[in-house]
C-alpha cells in the first residue's frame, strides 16, 4: 500500500490527467446508456401485470395512439387556445367542448390526441412544444405522452440536493475551497459510472436520474475523512507529500471498510423480486466503488494542487461539543438497548398494515381538479368468447361507464334501431345515415324486419359489396 501511496502523490498530474480523460470517455458513452422507461420490465415474470402486458405486447405490439392532457387555470380565449393547439404539429385532433368534463373551477382541459405511440419521437416532440410554448401559462400536465416523458427528478430537486449539501459542506470545512475540491471529485466518479452504464442491456430511468444524487450522498463523507487525516498529518510532518501519503496510509483502512459496507447493502437490492432493485444495487453499487477509487486517487492531487488556496481561505467552522451526549448515551445505554428493541418489535407487526400506494392524485394536478379515467384492459382466448361476451353484460350494469369489447360491439346482434346508436358509441366520426341502414337491412333479410345484423356483419358488406362497386365510385 506504501507503493501505492507514493505513486499516487509523487505522479499526481499524470493520475489526474488520466482520470480525467477515462471521465471524457464515459460521457462520450453516455449517450448510448439504453434507458428504459417501461416500469413493468421490472415485474417478477409470475405478476399477473407483467402476463398481461407480455401478451398485449406479444398480439397486438405498442399502442399506436397516445394522449397529452394540457390543463390552463383561468384561461381567457379558450377557442383561440383550441386552434392553437390543434395546429401542434402532429397533434391529430384535439379533444374539448362546453361540458363540465373540460371547465371546472376556474380551469381549462383540453386532451390531444396524436397518431404515434407515447414512446415516439413524435410524441416527445408534441411534449417538448407544449411545454416550452406555455411554460409561462402554469400549465398542468397528465396523460400517456406526459407519463413517458416526465423527468422522474425534477431539475430544481437535484440542484437543491446539491446546493444543500454544499452549504453544509462550507459551514462545517475549514476552508471554503475544500468543498468545490469535493464535490469534482465525486462528479468525476458520477460520469465514470453513468457511462460505465453502457456494459448493461439497458438502465432504468428513474435510477439514471436518482443514481447521481445518491452516489454524492453515500460518498462525500470518504473525502472529508481523507481530507481530515490530511490535516492531522500536515499539523505534526509539515511537508505536503509526506503527510499526504501518511494519510493515504492511516485513512485506508476505515475509508475502504465503510466503503465495502455501503457496497454490500447496495448489492442487497439485488435479489428483490421486483428487478428494478437489481438495477438500482448494481448501478448504486458500482458508482460507490468509482467514488472510492475517485477519492483515493484524484482528491490528493487536487489537495496539494490546491494547498495554497485552501491555506488562504482558511476560516472558523462550527464545531460541536459531543462530550456531554457521548456521557449521556453511555449512562442510558441499558435502557436505550431495551428500547430499540421493542421498537423493532413494534414496527415489526406494524408494517403489515401499510397501505401501498402504486399511483398518487397529489401529484397529478388535473386529476385532482377534474374527475380521472382509469382504463383496464382485460385479455382472454379467443374460443372464451361467448363467456367474454356475458362478462362484459354484466359489467355494463356496474359503476363502469364504458365496457368494449368484440361480444358487445362488432360480434353483437342487433335490430335496425339499434345499429345506429352502437355504431355512434364507437365515435364521432363514425356517422352512417338512417335511409343507408334500411336498405342494408332490407336488402340482408329480404324485407324481414325483424332480422338482426352484427356490426361486423355490417363492415364486411361495406367493404366487400359497397367499396368494391363500380356503381359507388363516385360517391
Amino acid at each position: 500500500m506504501k507503493k501505492v501511496a507514493d505513486f499516487i502523490v509523487e505522479k499526481r498530474y499524470f493520475v489526474i490527467i488520466s482520470f480525467l480523460v477515462l471521465t471524457g470517455l464515459c460521457m462520450f458513452f453516455m449517450k448510448d446508456v439504453t434507458i428504459n422507461e417501461d416500469i413493468i420490465q421490472y415485474l417478477p415474470k409470475n405478476n399477473e401485470t407483467r402476463i398481461g402486458n407480455d401478451i398485449m405486447t406479444k398480439e397486438f405490439g405498442e399502442l399506436p395512439t397516445s394522449n397529452l392532457l394540457v390543463m390552463f387555470p383561468n384561461l381567457e380565449d379558450e377557442e383561440e387556445m383550441l386552434e392553437t393547439l390543434k395546429n401542434i404539429k402532429y397533434v391529430e385532433s384535439v379533444d374539448f367542448n362546453d361540458s363540465s368534463d373540460y371547465h371546472k373551477d376556474g380551469y381549462t382541459l383540453y386532451q390531444l390526441n396524436v397518431n404515434y405511440p407515447a414512446s415516439s419521437e413524435e410524441a416527445k416532440a408534441v411534449y417538448d412544444r407544449v411545454n416550452t410554448e406555455f411554460k409561462e401559462d402554469s400549465i398542468s400536465l397528465s396523460g400517456t405522452i406526459y407519463e413517458e416523458n416526465q423527468p422522474v427528478l425534477q431539475g430544481w430537486i437535484i440542484a437543491l440536493s446539491i446546493g444543500s449539501a454544499m452549504v453544509i459542506l462550507i459551514f462545517m470545512c475549514d476552508s471554503y475551497v475544500e468543498p468545490f475540491l469535493f464535490l469534482f471529485t465525486i462528479g468525476l466518479a458520477v460520469f465514470i459510472n453513468k457511462g460505465t452504464n453502457i456494459m448493461f442491456d439497458s438502465v432504468s430511468n428513474i435510477t439514471d436520474s436518482i443514481c447521481a444524487v445518491l452516489q454524492m450522498a453515500l460518498s462525500m463523507d470518504y473525502s472529508i475523512m481523507l481530507m481530515n487525516r490530511y490535516t492531522q498529518e500536515i499539523a505534526k510532518k509539515k511537508d505536503q507529500k509526506e503527510a499526504m501519503k501518511a494519510a493515504l496510509l492511516n485513512s485506508f483502512g476505515s475509508i475502504s471498510s465503510s466503503s465495502v459496507t455501503t457496497i454490500v447493502g447496495l448489492l442487497a437490492l439485488v435479489f428483490m423480486s421486483f428487478t428494478i432493485g437489481k438495477d438500482l444495487g448494481f448501478v448504486l453499487a458500482k458508482g460507490v466503488l468509482f467514488s472510492l477509487v475517485s477519492i483515493f486517487v484524484v482528491l490528493p492531487g487536487l489537495i496539494l494542487l490546491f494547498d495554497p488556496w485552501i491555506q488562504k481561505t482558511q476560516k472558523k467552522h462550527l464545531k460541536f461539543d459531543m462530550c456531554l451526549f457521548g456521557r449521556a448515551s453511555y449512562a442510558l445505554r441499558y435502557p436505550a438497548l431495551i428500547l430499540i428493541i421493542f421498537v423493532f418489535v413494534g414496527a415489526f407487526l406494524l408494517k403489515g398494515n401499510l397501505q401501498i400506494l402504486y399511483t398518487s392524485q397529489e401529484n397529478d394536478k388535473i386529476a385532482s381538479v377534474f374527475d380521472e379515467n382509469n382504463q383496464m384492459a382485460i385479455i382472454y382466448d379467443n374460443n372464451q368468447e361467448e363467456n367474454i361476451a356475458t362478462f362484459c353484460r354484466n359489467l355494463e350494469n356496474q359503476n363502469i361507464s364504458q365496457v368494449l369489447c368484440y361480444g358487445n360491439t362488432l360480434n353483437q346482434k342487433l335490430a335496425y334501431q339499434e345499429l345506429k346508436p352502437k355504431m355512434s358509441e364507437l365515435g364521432k366520426d363514425v356517422e352512417i345515415d338512417d335511409y343507408l341502414l334500411k336498405i342494408i337491412y332490407y336488402n340482408y333479410y329480404h324485407g324481414d324486419r325483424t332480422g338482426l345484423v352484427r356490426l361486423d356483419d355490417l363492415i364486411s358488406f361495406i367493404e366487400t359489396d359497397v367499396y368494391s362497386n363500380e356503381k359507388f365510385e363516385k360517391e
